[in-house]
């Protein structure tokens, strides 16, 4: 007698995701609300990977996994699931916080947007300075902003002289 075993290929692979615990389902809730975007129709979704670079990080939902969930708005808050097992609930809150605040509604274009200024402090630096590092990070951020802004009033000051002066030519 001959035997044939068919095994599935996938069988030995691990789940790519997983659903959040109820007590990171519960924190995302918590943190939304208090960054008032439920209020602008963004929904988050926390999923758990099994393997990543980063604790946790936001990502927004194509067409297709909107259409599918039926979700409009949807941003996935991705955890690494082994990281999240290993700390307090207050290391999470600050994990997905960080994570959450890069997220932003423009209510004049109606959309989501995703990314921000971040401040990169070397660990060995921020070790040394402790908050006077952080600090002089944020300053340099602070400063390239109000240079920025200076620049965009210099240019729309420029335009707005222009279209004077073509105004008292006609």
């Amino acid at each position: 007698m001959n035997f044939r075993i068919i095994i599935n290929k996938n069988f030995w692979k691990m789940k790519k995701y997983s659903d959040a615990s109820e007590e990171i389902d519960n924190l995302v809730n918590e943190i939304s609300n208090e960054l008032g975007l439920f209020n602008y129709g963004v929904d988050f979704q926390p999923i758990c990977v099994a393997k990543a670079k980063e604790v946790c990080k936001v990502v927004k939902a194509n067409e297709l996994a909107e259409h599918v969930s039926k979700r409009e708005d949807l941003v996935f808050v991705i955890c690494y699931e082994d990281a999240f097992d290993l700390v307090d609930e207050k290391t999470k809150y600050m994990w997905l916080r960080m994570a959450m605040e890069t997220v932003s509604y423009d209510t004049e274009k109606m959309k989501i947007n995703i990314g921000g200024p971040q401040i990169s402090v070397p660990l060995g630096f921020a070790e040394k300075y402790g908050a006077a590092a952080i600090d002089s990070a944020k300053l340099s951020l602070y400063t390239i902003a109000q240079i920025e802004e200076k620049k965009k009033e210099e240019a729309a000051q420029k335009r707005a002289e222009r279209a004077t002066k073509r105004k008292n030519k006609q």
